[in-house]
C-alpha cells in the first residue's frame, strides 16, 4: 500500500462503525473532564482528585485500544476494534513503560555526554563566578560576563554544542526506534518484543526507513491541519471545546494510529 492509499484509509478508518467510533470519542470526553471543568468554573479538590484519578485509568484504557487500533492496521483489519476495557487497560500500561524505558535511554545518554564534556562543571564554574561578581558590586551583564573565566564560556559553549547534538540525534534514532517497537508490541503482545532491538532494526528494514521517516513526517502534518481546524472549532462559545474534543481529538488518534499501523503493514 503507497502512502496516498495509507492516507486515504486512515482518514475513512474512524467513521467506518458509528457505534465504536462513538464509545472512544466517550471515553476521551471522559479522560479530559480533569482539565475541561476548571475552566467552566467547576473547582472542588475532591472532585479535582476523583477526576484526575479516573483521567489516568481511562488514558491507559485509550492508549490500550489505540494500541489495538495499530495492530489492526499491520494486518489489514477493516474496521475498528471491540472495546475491552481490562485487555485495553493493561495494554496501555504496558506501552507506556516501553514509552518511558525509549524515552530514558537517550535521555541518560545525553546527560553522561553533558557530564563527560564539562557541560555542568563550567555551568557551575560561570554560575559561581556571577554570583562572586556581584557580590562585589558587579551591576550589569557586562561586568558579570567579564568575572567569568574565558576557558570556562569556551568549554560551556563546546559541550553544549556537542551535547544538543548527539542529544537531538539520538532523540530522532530513539523515536524511529520507538515507533517500531510499539508496532512489533502491538502485534504480539509482549513488551519484551518490544525490547528487541536486533528484531526491532530488522522489521525497520523490511519496511525501509526512508519510507517510515516519509510516512510519519506525512501522517504529523496532516495531523497538525487536522489540529488547526480542532483549535478554529474550539472559537465557537460554549460547545467548541466540547464538539473538537468530542469529535476532532478521537479523529486524529484513530487517524494517527491505523496511518502508523497501515505504514508498518509489511514489518
Amino acid at each position: 500500500m503507497d502512502l496516498r492509499d495509507i492516507i486515504r484509509d486512515a482518514i475513512r478508518y474512524p467513521i467506518v462503525d458509528n457505534r465504536k467510533f462513538l464509545i472512544f470519542c466517550a471515553l476521551i470526553v471522559i479522560m479530559s473532564l480533569s482539565s475541561i471543568l476548571p475552566s467552566y468554573g467547576v473547582n472542588n479538590d475532591t472532585l479535582n482528585l476523583v477526576l484526575t484519578l479516573i483521567t489516568l485509568i481511562v488514558s491507559f484504557v485509550v492508549l490500550g485500544y489505540l494500541i489495538e487500533v495499530l495492530k489492526g492496521g499491520t494486518e489489514g483489519e477493516a474496521t475498528l476494534p471491540d472495546l475491552d476495557y481490562v485487555k485495553h487497560f493493561i495494554l496501555g500500561i504496558k506501552a507506556m513503560i516501553l514509552e518511558i524505558i525509549y524515552f530514558l535511554i537517550p535521555l541518560v545518554i545525553t546527560i553522561v555526554v553533558a557530564s563527560a564534556s564539562g557541560l555542568f562543571s563550567s555551568l557551575t564554574t560561570m554560575v559561581n563566578a556571577g554570583v562572586k561578581a556581584m557580590e562585589k558590586g558587579a551591576e550589569n551583564a557586562t561586568a558579570i560576563m567579564a568575572a567569568i573565566p574565558k576557558d570556562s564560556i569556551a568549554t560551556f559553549n563546546n559541550a553544549l554544542t556537542v551535547t544538543l547534538v548527539i542529544g537531538i540525534v539520538l532523540f530522532v534514532i530513539f523515536s524511529l526506534l520507538s515507533f517500531t517497537a510499539i508496532v512489533r508490541y502491538a502485534k504480539t503482545g509482549s513488551g519484551t518484543e518490544g525490547l528487541r532491538f536486533r528484531e526491532i532494526i530488522k522489521d525497520m528494514r523490511k519496511v525501509g526507513i526512508l519510507n517510515i521517516i516519509v510516512s510519519l513526517i506525512v501522517i504529523y502534518i496532516i495531523a497538525v491541519l487536522l489540529a488547526l481546524v480542532i483549535v478554529v472549532i474550539g472559537l465557537i462559545p460554549y460547545i467548541g471545546v466540547f464538539i473538537g474534543i468530542f469529535v476532532g481529538v478521537p479523529f486524529i488518534l484513530l487517524f494517527m494510529y491505523r496511518a502508523v499501523g497501515l505504514a508498518y503493514a509489511d514489518a
